[in-house]
């Protein structure tokens, strides 16, 4: 079948040996556990803000000037990078809706969550720290959460919009995990162990 959405179920030839797709929503952990998997079986970790990023240079944009006009179009593109980046290079891709673009051709796909509350504290965290791109820091913790609150809303439209699905379906993930109460060393155990089951070669 390859593609879960139906936009891009052409014929695709799969050049990559191992591709591992995270899904999730915003402040669950993405990047940070894509960076370990990728680190422990030797592999690139992308993003879909890479290919956001790679889009605005082409573009002659900054980030911020993409993010304010982006659309359906701009979308599209980076789904599209996110599925001929899997078929060509052995990586781990994170995204909103990594595993669904890309299916049957993930040899593993995970999803990660956190309590809504969780996710906006480490957004805030990220925000003052070392900044995000297009995103300003909340004045309160629940001024951040409605805005948590609200993107995940319409991410949930926007691809329902789009392609017809619903990213808040996540039963047929290999892996789901909760991170909202376990610390990064307790998730990177089980994530390790996981990993050790199915891909034993890649420690050998």
């Amino acid at each position: 079948m390859g593609s879960l959405i139906e936009e891009f179920q052409d014929d695709h030839e799969k050049k990559s040996d191992l591709v591992i797709a995270i899904d999730g929503p915003s402040g669950a952990g993405k990047g940070t556990l894509a960076n370990f998997i990728a680190e422990k079986l030797d592999l690139e970790a992308y993003s879909a803000g890479d290919f956001f990023r790679e889009i605005a240079s082409e573009k002659g944009l900054t980030v911020e000037e993409l993010s304010e006009n982006a659309d359906k179009e701009t979308d599209v593109k980076v789904d599209k990078r996110t599925l001929e980046k899997g078929l060509k290079e052995d990586c781990v891709i994170e995204s909103r809706i990594a595993s669904w673009v890309l299916g049957d051709y993930s040899d593993l796909t995970i999803y990660i969550k956190a309590d809504l509350e969780e996710r906006a504290r480490r957004i805030q965290h990220d925000i003052e720290d070392k900044g995000r791109e297009a995103e300003k820091e909340a004045e309160s913790i629940d001024e951040a959460v409605e805005r948590v609150e609200k993107r995940d809303k319409d991410n949930r439209e926007r691809y329902r919009e789009y392609y017809g699905i619903d990213i808040s379906n996540i039963q047929n993930y290999d892996l789901v995990i909760d991170n909202t109460d376990i610390s990064i060393e307790r998730q990177e155990q089980l994530i390790e162990s996981e990993l050790r089951k199915r891909f034993q070669e890649r420690f050998d």
